[in-house]
């Protein structure tokens, strides 16, 4: 069996392992074409006796549009019934992926000065794709990359965030939180994190103190993808400036990937 209905037969090509319960997996699927920012399901054949014959969940591709393999950032729920045996996958194993979809993508964001990237966990998928476009760095005068993990190992793709820095210097800022696990400031400071939450940070004025760019509805952007809390938290400490989610018939400065 070469397809299940809409689902393109891959294989796969890499498997990384950044914690016990976080990896990538990369998928040689040429065919499937996106944009940066965009999603796609990965899919396996579901028991027997399931209703549907495939077992999907989408994920944001990590690459650029013009790279390959494709690549996937994934957390593994121990009582999931697709991504532990995802986490299984070796290469040269057998994956199915669906057509690239969504809207969170740079087109669909209003010209700015500065673009806010605010992720949390695999969140910072999309935002690792768009950051290595030429498009985005066309639009956006500055850019900066907020991260939030619990744990300081999650702060995953360390080499693509480099690289992306020493290419556009000045005009990139990355700040990574760590919730727990970094309750030892020196530590913090040794390993260039900030302690805490994205969103006590922005609520005192501390993130943008740091980075050394403010944010607001005139000259910003920001683009926001990972837990619901954090992104509605943000959501409703922007909408107090005056900054609004932004829609096509109503342009705002707020944009959000609600698949989550």
């Amino acid at each position: 069996m070469t397809e299940v209905s809409h689902w393109k037969k891959a294989r796969v090509a890499g498997h990384c392992v950044w914690t016990e319960r976080l990896f990538s997996l990369q998928v040689d699927a040429p065919e499937i074409r996106f944009t940066a920012g965009q999603f796609a399901s990965l899919a396996l054949p579901a028991p027997e006796g399931s209703v549907e014959p495939m077992l999907a969940r989408p994920y944001s591709f990590v690459n650029a549009p013009d790279s390959t393999p494709h690549e996937f950032l994934i957390t593994e729920s121990p009582q999931g019934t697709l991504s532990p045996r995802l986490a299984r996958l070796r290469e040269g194993d057998t994956i199915w992926i669906g057509n690239a979809y969504g809207f969170f993508v740079c087109d669909e964001v209003p010209a700015a000065s500065t673009l806010w990237m605010m992720a949390t966990g695999t969140g910072i998928a999309p935002f690792l794709s768009m950051l290595r476009t030429d498009e985005l760095w066309r639009k956006f005068e500055r850019v900066v990359l907020v991260h939030g993990v619990r744990w300081a190992e999650e702060r995953v793709y360390p080499k693509v965030i480099a690289a992306v820095q020493q290419e556009h210097g000045n005009r990139f800022s990355y700040a990574p939180f760590v919730s727990r696990g970094a309750l030892n400031r020196e530590k913090a400071d040794q390993e260039n994190y900030f302690s805490g939450r994205i969103t006590t940070a922005l609520a005192d004025g501390q993130l943008e103190k740091e980075i050394g760019c403010t944010i607001d509805k005139e000259t910003t952007q920001v683009m926001l993808c990972g837990n619901p809390a954090m992104v509605e938290e943000v959501h409703t400490l922007l909408s107090e400036r005056g900054m609004r989610r932004h829609r096509q018939r109503a342009p705002g400065q707020i944009t959000v990937e609600t698949y989550w």
